[in-house]
């Protein structure tokens, strides 16, 4: 009597073809992570206007592997996009985080938050520019999305709470004291968080053509304005 298919998983064929679906997904996952590196290289070098076919012979084979891996240029740009918020989040979640004897103003913490994306930025101008030209990273919040790292619309509402927690109570209890409504207070700074990650991001854009042409302010310079600029109230025109 034939018994193989009474046999639970794990034995026999079962666990050889178990085996082999595990080994080969391990393979995807491993060559896709090695296409990527290989990408960012190509593109650090070529420049943001690089194409799949320039970025498939700097990878040393052909356009149809990036295709099946990414579908297209879009999604290459997807997936490197997802890959570089992730390395993002990472630095700013540790440059942001609070220790129990770390006693440092918010001016300290919002400038070592954008430090942690002008480096980043000033690293490789063109993957910057190559990353937030192509159409699948934009500021969506897809439903389906779990991870922060699947559009800019869900990083900058990360990045935006980790910023809050990282700077404590005190701002809302000084917003809720100069409130008709004190209850108004978290709600509220929940836009001024969000606001600020819109404007580092918009001066991160900027910046970055500007380091490619070699015109741009010095990095440090950048960081004490826009520091400024995020934890004060703009001087009023006068005349």
């Amino acid at each position: 009597m034939n018994t193989t298919a009474h046999r639970p998983a794990g034995h026999g064929p079962y666990r050889t073809r178990d085996g082999r679906s595990t080994r080969w997904e391990a393979h995807r996952v491993a060559r896709r992570e090695e296409l990527l590196g290989k990408a960012r290289r190509a593109i650090h070098e070529i420049g943001a206007e690089a194409s799949m076919e320039e970025i498939a012979q700097y990878a040393g084979t052909s356009k149809s592997v990036f295709y099946r891996y990414f579908r297209d240029k879009n999604g290459l740009g997807q997936a490197l996009g997802e890959s570089l918020l992730a390395h993002l989040e990472a630095r700013i979640a540790e440059a942001v985080r609070r220790d129990p004897q770390d006693s440092a103003p918010p001016r300290a913490v919002v400038a070592r938050m954008i430090e942690v994306y002008l480096v980043l930025v000033q690293r490789s101008p063109a993957l910057h520019a190559f990353v937030t030209s192509q159409a699948g990273l934009g500021w969506s919040r897809p439903s389906e999305a779990q991870r922060p790292t699947a559009s800019l619309g869900l990083f900058a509402d990360h990045v935006s709470q980790l910023l809050l927690e990282a700077l404590g109570p005190a701002p809302e209890q000084a917003l809720a004291a100069r409130l008709p409504d004190p209850d108004q207070a978290a709600h509220l700074l929940r836009y001024w968080a969000r606001s600020v990650v819109g404007l580092v991001h918009a001066a991160a854009e900027q910046w970055a053509g500007e380091v490619a042409a070699g015109t741009a302010p010095d990095r440090d310079l950048l960081v004490r304005q826009l520091s400024t600029w995020v934890l004060s109230p703009m001087p009023a025109p006068t005349g």
